[in-house]
């Protein structure tokens, strides 16, 4: 049986989407692996817990606050989400140790608890200003 021939290109980079001091970033060289060899162990620990943290926020917003809100949750919001859980999946063959420390399911609570009361305030808002925009839509041009 012949053998496979190896491509000899290189392949492909597929950039890594992490989060860092509450910014969504790509590195787009590459791997986690190489991402997790050019930063300091403080900067990764916080690459981490900010990843994860954002990862159970996104699942929240997808779970809780769009079916109360009746917003949808767009391909590109779900593609986005799945590239989190990717890179959670890497930071876990990289260093699981790191990652178990997270309670996610505490996280989740927190998040959830925070949205709740959060999509109470926005459709009392969102009432307001439909009571508002009704009212001006019956005052006529001269009256404003």
């Amino acid at each position: 049986m012949p053998k496979k021939k190896k491509s000899r290109g290189k392949k492909t980079a597929h950039p890594t989407l992490f989060v860092f001091k509450g910014v969504i970033r790509y590195y787009e060289a590459g791997s986690m692996l190489e991402l997790h060899a050019q930063v300091t162990p403080e900067e990764w620990d916080e690459i981490v817990k900010d990843t994860v943290e954002y990862s159970v926020f996104l699942n929240c917003l997808k779970e809780t606050a769009c079916p109360r809100l009746d917003e949808p949750w767009t391909t590109d919001d779900e593609w986005f989400r799945l590239q989190l859980e990717v890179s959670i999946s890497r930071i876990r063959n990289i260093d699981p140790l790191k990652l178990a420390q997270f309670n996610v399911d505490d996280i989740r609570r927190q998040f959830s608890d925070q949205i709740l009361k959060g999509v109470d305030q926005v459709k009392a808002l969102i009432k307001d200003l439909r009571t508002q925009q009704a009212k001006l839509n019956n005052i006529s041009v001269s009256e404003i």
